[in-house]
């Protein structure tokens, strides 16, 4: 063993500390920057909607029929077909949730989901699905609009 390579060994370890030293700032900043937004994404909102986007109602029953009636009604007008229609009861109590089953031609349900997201009072589609069906397409959604008394 030649007595240069030990100390080429120890040449090359010294190099590469600064770079290694760098590596681990970096780690440390971007795990800080993870647990900063995770402790951000855990509190909740201050408020999800405008009062004066919110469905006027009595009670969470009462929003839902009136959000159910709205749903009907443009989904006649547009020509779509409301297979199921049901109430999610463990929706919180501050949202009026719906689930859809609605199918037709592609153009028409497309039309109505549409509507359904433009209109106001404010209707959400928290989660949709469209497949095809015979005729036309189908449209799998749960649909949540704020309400308040």
């Amino acid at each position: 063993m030649t007595p240069r390579l030990p100390l080429i060994a120890l040449g090359v370890a010294a190099l590469l500390v600064l770079p290694t030293r760098a590596a681990l700032h970096d780690l440390a900043t971007a795990r800080a920057d993870r647990d900063a937004a995770r402790t951000g994404a855990a509190m909740p909102a201050a408020a999800i909607a405008a009062a004066s986007a919110a469905f006027p109602a009595d009670s969470v029953a009462d929003a839902r029929a009136r959000l159910a009636a709205r749903v009907r009604a443009d989904a006649a007008r547009g020509g779509v077909l409301i297979e199921t229609l049901g109430a999610d009861t463990a929706a919180p109590a501050s949202l009026a949730v719906l689930t859809l089953r609605a199918s037709g031609s592609e153009k028409a349900v497309l039309a109505f989901a549409d509507a359904l997201e433009r209109g106001n009072p404010v209707v959400r589609m928290a989660q949709w699905r469209l497949t095809a069906a015979p005729g036309g397409v189908r449209l799998d959604a749960r649909l949540v609009a704020p309400w308040r008394g």
